[in-house]
């Protein structure tokens, strides 16, 4: 994904505009795109600033603001399957899917299986 370009190229924009510089001539003086500039423009007379917005980040998790309920329910049952806790959180009116339990529960650090007990079957060997 493209970074958005600097203040400082936008304020040379907003100042082009204002010297008397139409719109396609400070896009082609400035190398940038008419709609860019008719964009910066907008938000120039609109807001007065042409700072950029919020770019970028994460959106956090659906299970986030219940992370204690989720880390209790699988403390206390740790070789529940997703389906099972998903039937559990749906009993305190907490709607979610399988898979968004798995990404939270991958996100958290939480593991819910009981590997140590689980293992492999062994394959039989030549005598």
């Amino acid at each position: 994904m493209a970074k958005p370009y600097s203040p400082d190229l936008r304020e040379r924009v907003i100042q082009a505009i204002e010297a008397g510089h139409s719109q396609s001539a400070v896009a082609k003086l400035l190398k940038i795109g008419r709609r860019t500039v008719v964009r910066y423009v907008g938000m120039w007379r609109a807001t007065g600033q042409v700072i950029p917005k919020k770019f970028g980040g994460h959106k956090k998790h659906k299970l986030a603001e219940h992370g204690d309920k989720v880390k209790a329910l699988v403390k206390a049952e740790p070789d529940q399957t997703l389906a099972e806790l998903q039937a559990k959180l749906e009993e305190d009116t907490i709607k979610v899917s399988a898979s968004a339990i798995d990404r939270f529960l991958k996100a958290s650090k939480i593991t819910y299986k009981k590997n140590a007990v689980r293992h492999r079957a062994k394959t039989r060997r030549r005598g």
